[in-house]
């Protein structure tokens, strides 16, 4: 048997960059399908594209936040030869 039938492909090395050029993709025609949609509320929720920057805003503090719970909870290396 070959390592190339068990391979899978996510292993493939070009797999990142054309999980991004799709995720791209879609996010941009995403954001023109919104120019097309009308909305009959007021308020900050129903701007232009609010999806896109209020998940990159809450994941960007997610991300701090780990980073602070990180130096909370963290253990020193030692912990387990002690």
């Amino acid at each position: 048997m070959s390592d190339q039938s068990n391979s899978h492909w996510l292993d493939d090395p070009g797999t990142p960059k054309r999980l991004w050029t799709i995720f791209i993709v879609v996010l941009v025609l995403l954001l023109i399908a919104e120019l097309f949609v009308t909305h009959h509320h007021k308020g900050f929720m129903f701007n232009y594209g609010f999806s896109a920057w209020f998940g990159f805003l809450i994941g960007g503090v997610s991300i701090l936040l780990s980073k602070g719970w990180k130096k909370i909870l963290k253990r020193k290396d030692t912990y387990y030869d002690e």
